[in-house]
């Protein structure tokens, strides 16, 4: 940018010295004395003109511009001849339709000349930029030179009478000026043509483009070439220069935009766009020409003055290159108005490199606007590398933490779970279910510290496994069941019978978001209810979306809440405020998930419940998840026949588990009835049998005001009028379940923790039913084996860490498993060449030998000695999918993350028990 600069410089003062230069030289100033008359009727001859009439209507004028009055009228001018010599009669204007030269001695016509753009080019003396007429003065004191103008609008032109030798002097240095001039617009345009297409930016597209068409406007007063096309008459510069400034315009206005614009490619479109139709009008209509170019002229430079008086006024950064370019435009132009100098004048080409100098000034704008972005760009691209490797290296650190934290914790959860299986006092009891609760809530903390991390580094990725997503809504609701036991909170489970049971998508992230928000509709509800209702939508397009509503019947969801559900933005300074607030790192993170899953949330106050209960209590959130069910094989379900048409009591105070509970029975094509009391149910109950029409089945609530369930099952039981055969389960909470013997005395067959599933309660019923009904059978039943019996299947741990070893020997033991224990990967080689096992759960880091290592060794030898590859499941405290993956690809079968649940444990081994091969020993 400094070269051009210096470039600039050096040119202006080599062209000011060579004007100097000139001007030193001087000429001969033009001879006064030009004399004109208006022939407003364009009907007047050369010999109208001769006579004494019109002889006397001429009247002094300067030397020029000389201006046409358009239409009919026509402009005679008398020119002053000189001492005997031979001229040239130029008229510089190349748009005048017709042209007559006169020459007269004694008022006797010795030459006559005629031009125009009505005449073909052929009829033209001499070639020129404008017109040129050849005049030969003789020492006749008595010559007259007249010339006669007309034209179909207004125009104006310079009228000069210069020597012949003079002429050809002033024509080389004009040939040369306009020569240098041409030759610098047109390398300014190479210069903005390269920067460009090499740094892609449209802006100096357009400069190039605007600097081309300025040069071809000075190319058009070099040679007469341009003039041939007719049908311009003769504007081919002006038209030129307007379209150069119509593009120039367009380019500025992406530069600095005019405030409440964006300067984009649309509204550079429309400037352009604009410009061309300028052009077009221009060409239908010459007259508009002169007045258009010269308000664009001082239009633009003007227009950018007051967008920098602007900038300067709100003290905003602007480019002193801009300026001066703005001055250096606005200069040529008063220069041109002030001087109102002819094309051959030096001042003309002074006001050319004037408007060179300017395009140079805004082209350097335009290289600093780039090299200003460049730098921007890759400071921003630094900033951002930067940003990407420090969440990197957190969430590397964080796994890291969550992996040496978890080891421990495994120790601690897995013993406070095997030791709530033993006897222990109440006292007791309520300590370990507090060390056991409060070590869940640390590692779901931990949990949900990482996946912030791995969400801001975007390392966070969903998988797409087909699970059941009945079984998945019923295991949260069972879950959070035991967060409640303590509680007088009601949890109600409802999945619509249209919801399909297989679906494909990634189930621990969605049980993320369903415990989630259990867990806050929990700690925004002391006393009341929580539903959890699943159903499924059809959009426009045909997708399914499942559709999940949490409702609770609480105080409503605080604003820091609302805040992390709903706010997409990155959380920055409010994560210390969700670390802080109960629930709300889970919230955002649940947020984030279903927004990866192409999902919307959102929060409804004053929901209710199903039943419609107060309307101005509670919150519901739902969520929408675009899904991808797989529909199932379609089996008989004979067994569930049993239910057809069966007659079903549904007594509970609850509106809500009642409307629910009705719903299911329905959609099992029962016959459903419903009593808020044990009173209502009673009397109902008694009529139906006076009617003949005893009720087939009760489901009775055990916590209901006034009468329990126990109590009212009892009084059925002691009422003769009620008949015995009807099958009687009871829907009672943790905290509140009866002993067996208890609850077999009062008449009741089946006792189910609620929130009970509907595939539960239906199979509840199924299996009641048909029981009752084989009770008169002398058929003898199939004994059970008992459940002490030790099972034969045969498990290896590999395990480092002896305390998470006898976390898993104890679980083991409770499942009935038998099990082996060795310490590194190369005992876990050697006990599998040695013996048989159906199961090896392998930890990954170990001495010796990694869990990895120790995988791909046993497959090496299982497929040297053609065996059947054992289940090997990865025991580790990462979680993160590239450990999975790396579990994979060594030929683990799975990966189960520390600490161990035992119900986890236990799904496991029933899969693999499931698809166990037999034993070469076994018949």
């Amino acid at each position: 940018m400094k070269q051009t600069l210096r470039l600039l410089c050096a040119s202006l003062a080599g062209f000011c010295l060579l004007i100097g230069n000139l001007w030193a030289q001087g000429t001969e100033a033009p001879p006064s004395g030009y004399q004109t008359f208006v022939d407003t009727s364009g009907q007047l001859a050369l010999n109208d003109i001769l006579s004494n009439r019109y002889a006397n209507l001429f009247v002094p004028s300067s030397g020029g511009p000389f201006k046409l009055p358009g239409g009919n009228a026509a402009l005679w001018v008398q020119v002053p001849l000189p001492q005997q010599d031979t001229y040239l009669l130029e008229l510089h204007n190349p748009s005048i339709a017709r042209i007559h030269v006169y020459l007269l001695r004694s008022d006797v016509l010795r030459a006559a000349y005629t031009g125009g753009t009505t005449n073909t080019r052929a009829t033209v003396p001499l070639p020129h930029e404008g017109f040129a007429f050849p005049v030969n003065v003789q020492p006749n004191p008595e010559q007259k030179l007249l010339v006669r103008l007309q034209n179909d609008y207004p125009v104006s032109t310079h009228l000069s009478l210069v020597p012949l030798s003079e002429a050809t002097r002033i024509h080389t240095r004009h040939q040369a000026l306009q020569g240098m001039l041409v030759g610098l617009l047109l390398g300014l345009a190479l210069n903005c043509l390269l920067q460009g297409v090499l740094r892609k930016d449209p802006l100096h597209l357009l400069m190039a483009i605007s600097a081309l068409l300025f040069g071809l406007s000075s190319l058009s007063g070099v040679g007469w070439a341009l003039h041939n096309w007719e049908f311009l008459q003769g504007r081919t510069g002006a038209l030129l220069h307007l379209a150069g400034l119509a593009v120039l315009a367009a380019t500025l206005h992406g530069l600095y935009p005019i405030p409440g614009t964006a300067g984009d490619r649309s509204e550079r479109i429309a400037i352009l766009l604009a410009g061309a139709l300028l052009l077009l009008l221009s060409i239908a209509l010459p007259g508009l020409l002169e007045p258009a170019l010269s308000v664009v002229r001082i239009g633009l430079p003007l227009t950018m003055v007051l967008l920098s008086a602007i900038m300067l006024w709100r003290r905003e950064l602007i480019d002193r290159l801009f300026l001066c370019g703005t001055l250096l435009l606005i200069g040529s132009w008063l220069l041109e108005q002030t001087l109102g100098v002819p094309p051959h004048d030096l001042n003309r080409h002074l006001i050319d490199f004037l408007l060179w100098g300017a395009l140079v000034c805004y082209s350097g704008s335009l290289y600093r606007r780039l090299q200003r972005n460049l730098v921007k760009r890759i400071r921003q691209r630094h900033e951002e590398a930067a940003l990407l490797a420090q969440r990197n290296a957190r969430a590397e650190f964080l796994a890291r933490i969550s992996h040496e934290i978890r080891t421990p914790m495994n120790g601690v959860l897995g013993m406070s779970e095997l030791l709530l299986n033993t006897a222990l006092s109440a006292k007791q009891r309520d300590y370990v279910q507090t060390i056991h609760g409060s070590g869940t809530e640390l590692l779901s903390l931990i949990n949900d510290i990482l996946d912030i991390s791995r969400l801001e580094s975007g390392q966070l990725a969903l998988d797409n496994l087909r699970f059941d997503l009945h079984a998945l809504i019923n295991d949260c609701l069972e879950n959070h069941r035991n967060r409640l036991a303590s509680q007088p909170i009601e949890l109600i489970g409802f999945i619509h019978p249209d919801v399909p049971q297989l679906m494909e998508g990634d189930p621990a992230r969605l049980r993320q978001i369903i415990m989630s928000l259990l867990h806050s509709a929990t700690l925004n509800t002391t006393e009341g209810e929580i539903l959890l209702a699943v159903g499924l939508e059809r959009q426009a397009s045909d997708t399914p979306v499942l559709r999940l509503a949490v409702q609770d019947s609480g105080q409503g969801m605080g604003a820091d809440a609302r805040s992390s559900l709903l706010d997409t933005s990155a959380p920055g300074e409010r994560l210390l405020r969700m670390l802080a607030g109960q629930g709300q790192l889970s919230l955002y993170i649940s947020q984030q998930l279903i927004r990866m899953m192409g999902g919307q949330v959102g929060i409804k106050e004053g929901a209710g419940g199903l039943a419609g209960g107060a309307a101005a209590r509670g919150t519901t959130v739902w969520v929408s998840i675009p899904a991808r069910f797989i529909e199932g094989p379609v089996e008989a379900d004979q067994q569930g026949r049993c239910l057809v048409d069966r007659s079903i009591l549904i007594v509970d105070d609850n509106a809500t588990s009642r409307k629910v509970l009705q719903q299911q029975a329905s959609a099992w094509h029962m016959v459903p009835r419903t009593a808020s009391s044990g009173r209502e149910a009673l009397a109902i109950l008694r009529a139906q049998a006076n009617l003949d029409s005893p009720v087939d089945m009760l489901v009775v609530d055990q916590s209901m005001p006034g009468m329990t369930g126990l109590e009212l099952a009892s009084k059925i039981k002691d009422d003769p009028t009620i008949s015995n055969d009807m099958l009687v389960v009871m829907l009672t909470g943790m905290n509140q379940l009866p002993s067996r013997i208890v609850a077999r005395n009062a008449g009741i067959h089946r006792v189910l923790n609620k929130p009970v599933s509907g595939q539960t309660l239906r199979a509840t019923l199924i299996d009641g039913w048909l029981q009752r009904r084989e009770q008169a059978s002398t058929a003898p039943r199939r004994e059970t084996p008992p459940a002490s019996e030790q099972s034969d299947f045969l498990v290896l741990v590999a395990e480092d860490n002896a305390v998470s070893t006898r976390v898993i020997q104890g679980m083991l033991s409770k499942l009935k498993v038998t099990c082996e224990a060795v310490e590194n990967g190369r005992e876990a080689v050697e006990a599998v060449t040695r013996n048989r096992y159906d199961l090896v759960l392998m930890d990954c880091e170990m001495q010796e030998m990694d869990g990895f290592t120790a995988t791909e060794q046993i497959r090496q030898w299982e497929q040297q000695h053609a065996m059947a590859p054992i289940p090997i499941i990865a025991l580790t405290a990462h979680i993160l999918p590239e450990h999975r993956e790396r579990a994979r690809r060594s030929g683990m079968n799975g990966h189960m993350a520390k600490p161990i649940d035992l119900a986890q444990l236990k799904a496991l081994l029933d899969h693999w028990m499931a698809q166990r091969t037999p034993r070469s020993g076994d018949s």
